[in-house]
């Protein structure tokens, strides 16, 4: 009897064993996706591990059309020119022209400083806009950051960059410009 007991027993172990085996793995990928965000961001750090960043190799290829933050970029970074973005004259925000010399990449950011808001965030350079989940968030502020645009010669003129922050999704949102930087003596 005691035989029949110790053998009933060891199939319900292991399938008790192969259950938590496979909670333990399920949680250990929701773990990976929240500290990653999303599976598409767990995806583009996976291919920025795989392949050369711009902060390692700067180049056209490299850099343009990049996330600052993933390629590496952001960790140099200065910030060149700033304006406020203002509603009924107070500052709700402001948009910043940032430049990395080690990627030689510049790209906008753009931030909300109003706690806890979830209103939309658009980024316009060069005419074109986007929109997208903030690039950071915290309860105090939120950061959308533009694409970089590769410059390794110090002749080519910056376009403007615009930050917009919307209210209520009726009224004009307020925003705010940095105009183009032209270089002196280059053709527009």
């Amino acid at each position: 009897m005691a035989q029949k007991t110790i053998g009933t027993r060891r199939p319900l172990l292991l399938s008790a064993g192969s259950i938590l085996l496979i909670l333990l793995l399920a949680g250990g990928l929701s773990l990976v996706f929240a500290l990653h965000g999303s599976p598409h961001a767990f995806a583009a750090s996976l291919q920025q591990a795989t392949g050369a960043t711009c902060a390692q190799a700067p180049s056209t290829e490299h850099c343009n059309t990049q996330d600052p933050e993933l390629q590496g970029c952001a960790a140099d970074a200065q910030t060149l020119d700033q304006m406020n973005i203002v509603e009924n004259g107070i500052t709700i925000g402001s948009v910043e022209r940032r430049w990395s010399a080690r990627c030689q990449s510049w790209w906008g950011r753009v931030f909300d400083m109003r706690p806890y808001s979830q209103a939309n965030m658009y980024i316009g350079v060069a005419g074109a806009t986007l929109s997208a989940s903030p690039t950071f968030v915290s309860n105090n502020y939120r950061i959308l950051y533009s694409f970089m645009v590769f410059d390794a010669t110090p002749n080519q003129p910056v376009p403007a960059i615009t930050g917009t922050l919307e209210i209520d999704g009726i009224t004009t949102p307020p925003s705010a410009t940095l105009p183009t930087i032209t270089i002196p003596g280059t053709a527009q």
